[in-house]
């Protein structure tokens, strides 16, 4: 008989274009194939239906502890729940470890060189620039965390590689 994946949280953290939503999405699928339907939320797409804009410390923290909030409700229903979220600081990922019963802090420790040369959305050229402020990794900090479960860059490892280290913590956890 196959082991069952316990109900978790997987808790994607780092600088925008990194990699987390990529991560994201491939670990989902990869699931999904498992014939398992998890939940993803993306700190983007949740912002957009929370009616949250502001990006001043206050702000990112509320924004922050409302999706681990549903992360943990979501969880709690037996869910496995991917979250991918830029999540600056280590004390409010320490409050939402504590919302969870098995949270797993996925550090996507991509150098912010190498996020600025992606630059997906053409964030970073604005956030240079001035027009955008309190941007993470540059006019905002970003605290990485101190001792997370799973360590990845994606700036040297496969997504292949990055997902099934995920998996392999993820189905070791009871």
């Amino acid at each position: 008989m196959a082991k069952t994946i316990t109900p978790s949280v997987i808790f994607l953290t780092g600088l925008s274009g990194s990699g987390k939503t990529t991560i994201a999405t491939a670990v989902q699928q990869q699931l999904k194939e498992e014939g398992i339907l998890p939940v993803m939320l993306d700190g983007d797409e949740i912002r957009k239906i929370t009616g949250l804009s502001g990006f001043d410390e206050e702000s990112r923290k509320k924004h922050n502890l409302h999706v681990g909030y549903m992360a943990s409700l979501l969880e709690a229903q037996g869910n496995i729940v991917i979250v991918a979220l830029i999540s600056p600081y280590d004390d409010v990922r320490n409050k939402i470890r504590k919302m969870c019963r098995n949270f797993i802090e996925v550090y996507v420790s991509t150098d912010i060189k190498t996020c600025i040369e992606r630059d997906p959305k053409g964030l970073y050229k604005k956030a240079i620039s001035g027009e955008i402020k309190d941007f993470t990794g540059i006019s905002a900090p970003y605290y990485a965390p101190a001792n997370p479960e799973i360590i990845i860059d994606t700036a040297i490892l496969s997504v292949e590689y990055c997902t099934n280290k995920i998996f392999t913590v993820l189905k070791n956890t009871e």
